[in-house]
């Protein structure tokens, strides 16, 4: 068991705590794509692609399943529905 998270009063199984932490590691290699195939540009493609690499390791080491924006992206892949965070 990864350790129990809530959001939302859900209870957010390990199957979707997983599949989060993959959804972001594969964001961030999407960034690289972006930036390798001209898309995207930055200004230090080298550093740019390091951080990016290191993140998506992080993200599926679980560094980021505490924050706010992991909560909520788990809880949309779980049960489909998006929580609005700010009021309107």
């Amino acid at each position: 068991m990864i350790g129990m998270a809530h959001f939302n009063g859900v209870e957010l199984t390990d199957e979707t705590i997983l599949k989060t932490r993959k959804w972001f590691h594969d964001v961030s290699l999407e960034c690289i794509d972006e930036v390798k195939t001209g898309k995207v540009k930055v200004n230090d493609e080298e550093y740019y692609f390091k951080w990016r690499n290191e993140q998506a390791i992080e993200y599926m080491n679980g560094y980021s399943d505490h924050t706010l924006t992991f909560l909520q992206r788990a809880y949309y892949i779980q049960t489909g529905e998006s929580v609005a965070l700010l009021p309107k």
